[in-house]
């Protein structure tokens, strides 16, 4: 697998350039644009690109071949790179990703930009002329669409990543930094809000139980008392994964699987579907640790907090399902239990 972006290149420095020649007529991407496909990818994506509609069937397909190849790429990306094991590979991979593909990608975008004149206003319908050249309202469309896929697919490998990466960019900074463009007023890229919706129906709130009505403290690993080194395989583990801190230490990390009074509960920094999915596998698949009696998602409350520091809330568990894309990451983590 590579970590090449071709699509995204090709527009950018070989065939699929849209100043060409043989991309300059509009009616050629009509048969082109039906034959395109849209991509689907259950990829939980943290930013999205707000960009002005199309307006052609050139941009149509660029549009949507970008906007296509985007999805893609960050989903392939993700996988390359944390598919290793190694801590030397993972640097590797981002650092060859991030700073010598991606960043040259947006500063040589930022160059075509100022060469061709691919300016912003000119697509903008509140300032461009009516009687512009469309084929360089066309051209600029695509490149001012691409300079956004690309600062998206930088981001989003930045953000799946984070624990790794030293000097982080915000969207700002590609502005500054790479493209030496004036920072736009309404940002095109945004970061994707995540709106939690209470029910319609709205019972009365139950109050979570507290420490003293739950049996359990804690889980109680089955080889508690003859291989508790399994247990520090798998906080390193989880650590490897991103799954927990990196300031998860393992006394404290042990007494969550010894049935002992939680006061620094373990801070989960993977998504709640991810806390679920371990959590099942350890307690009711794999039977890793003592039977709860139903009381596991209240003992999980009691052990984990997320990144943020704020309690779990039992109730959310039900509705979770197991992850995709890390599902096999988290059972070869548990699988340092067996």
């Amino acid at each position: 697998m590579s970590n090449q972006t071709k699509i995204l290149d090709d527009i950018l420095y070989q065939g699929l350039r849209p100043w060409l020649e043989k991309n300059s007529l509009d009616d050629k991407f009509a048969p082109k644009l039906r034959s395109l496909k849209d991509t689907s990818t259950d990829y939980p994506f943290r930013y999205e690109i707000n960009f002005l509609r199309p307006f052609d069937n050139k941009t149509k397909y660029y549009s949507k071949l970008i906007l296509n190849t985007v999805k893609a790429d960050v989903e392939r990306l993700y996988n390359l790179i944390s598919e290793d094991d190694t801590e030397n590979l993972i640097r590797y991979w981002l650092d060859d990703t991030l700073n010598k593909r991606l960043k040259t990608r947006l500063k040589d975008i930022g160059k075509l930009i100022k060469e061709k004149d691919f300016q912003l206003v000119y697509i903008d319908p509140k300032k461009a002329s009516i009687e512009l050249d469309q084929a360089h309202k066309a051209n600029t469309y695509i490149i001012q669409l691409l300079k956004l896929a690309y600062m998206q697919l930088y981001l989003e490998i930045q953000d799946a990543f984070s624990t790794w990466i030293d000097d982080k960019l915000v969207i700002e900074d590609f502005y500054t930094q790479l493209l030496h463009e004036p920072i736009p007023q309404k940002s095109l890229l945004t970061e994707i809000q995540i709106i939690e919706v209470e029910a319609t129906e709205k019972p009365v709130k139950k109050q979570e139980p507290k420490p003293k009505d739950i049996p359990f403290n804690s889980f109680t690993y089955k080889q508690l008392n003859t291989a508790q080194e399994k247990i520090s395989d798998l906080c390193s583990s989880l650590k490897f994964n991103n799954l927990i801190s990196q300031d998860t230490t393992v006394p404290n990390f042990k007494r969550v699987f010894s049935n002992a009074e939680i006061k620094n509960p373990v801070v989960w920094t993977g998504t709640i579907s991810e806390l679920f999915y371990f959590i099942k596998l350890i307690h009711t698949d794999l039977q890793l640790v003592e039977n709860l009696k139903q009381k596991q998602w209240e003992v999980t409350c009691q052990c984990f907090v997320d990144a943020d520091g704020k309690p779990f809330e039992r109730a959310k568990f039900r509705s979770q399902k197991k992850p995709k894309l890390t599902a096999q990451k988290i059972e070869k983590s548990v699988s340092n239990l067996k």
